[in-house]
């Protein structure tokens, strides 16, 4: 008796696979910037600009970035540890692919001439107004800012940040050895007491260069962080 057929249904081609999602890189800024308090604040309004930031507290740091990429954003002050940012500007603006938006921060508003000659994009006194207006300069590069709200402020100092800044200028001023180093130290506590809106110590700064006592103005410094340790 012969065995019934058995039928087999065709065989169905393999759906293709799925192709993989790719995400776009996150922007990146490059920060430049010796201040805890004026980088703290700077990273607080970046979370508004979405990206990734990356921060460098001196020049020999920053050109090692630059050396291993290119940021699409570079924020530089122009007044660091070991030289002039503007040195770091003209390295941004001459690397290829050339960084697409360079930005110069200074609490020397005088210094916008030169930041722009250098090749900066755009020259920021310090401290920013605005959480809105921080975004609003990064726009070109990472897109309308998030959630800022209409003129949203700056964030207040951040107290870990403000009591590193005090301690390094104190220390910075009862150390120093040179003329050169002395004046770097000055000029990172008048940008502090800037970004503060602290009066009194942007007298003892003026002080300072005026007589050339950097003791008493270290004196201001140690109360200033008495104050802050009852906060």
């Amino acid at each position: 008796m012969p065995m019934p057929m058995m039928m087999h249904a065709a065989p169905q081609p393999c759906p293709p696979p799925c192709a993989p999602v790719r995400s776009c890189p996150a922007r990146t800024l490059l920060l430049v910037e010796d201040s805890h308090v004026a980088a703290e604040a700077v990273r607080a309004m970046f979370r508004h600009a979405g990206g990734r930031l990356r921060r460098a507290d001196c020049l020999r740091d920053a050109r090692r970035h630059l050396a291993l990429y290119t940021p699409d954003a570079l924020l530089v002050d122009i007044g660091l540890p070991d030289g002039s940012g503007l040195e770091l500007i003209r390295l941004g603006e001459r690397q290829r692919p050339r960084v697409p938006l360079i930005l110069a921060m200074s609490g020397e508003p005088d210094m916008r001439d030169a930041a722009l000659m250098a090749g900066a994009d755009h020259f920021v006194t310090k401290p920013f107004a605005s959480i809105t207006a921080f975004c609003q300069l990064l726009a070109p590069v990472f897109g309308d800012p998030r959630g800022t709200g209409p003129r949203a402020p700056a964030p207040a100092p951040d107290e870990v940040a403000l009591r590193t800044d005090l301690q390094l200028a104190c220390d910075m001023l009862l150390g120093c050895t040179s003329g050169a180093r002395q004046g770097y130290a000055l000029q990172f506590t008048a940008a502090l007491a800037r970004s503060l809106g602290d009066a009194a110590l942007t007298r003892a700064v003026h002080q300072a260069r005026k007589d050339g006592n950097v003791t008493a103005l270290a004196l201001v410094l140690r109360q200033r962080l008495r104050n802050t340790a009852l906060i």
